[in-house]
């Protein structure tokens, strides 16, 4: 399994659920994942943009998620 094939695993539970092994998650929370993990939750995707990056320099790995109810678009 890749890292972003991990990361989207851990992205689907958290907008599904709110939560992930046991920690929950608020609506805003911008999260940082790496290689399938939690690395930070930050209140703006800046600092939690930036914590994945002091953790991982390459910007092709990780990821950062928004905190969200899912959203339906119907187009017609």
């Amino acid at each position: 399994m890749s890292d972003k094939e991990r990361n989207l695993r851990v992205a689907e539970s958290i907008y599904a659920r709110f939560a992930w092994n046991d920690q929950t998650f608020q609506e805003g929370d911008c999260v940082a994942l790496l290689d399938g993990q939690i690395i930070a939750v930050a209140k703006t995707p800046q600092e939690a943009i930036a914590a994945l990056r002091a953790r991982e320099p390459n910007p092709k790995r990780g990821m950062v998620i928004e905190v969200t109810h899912p959203t339906i678009d119907v187009v017609r």
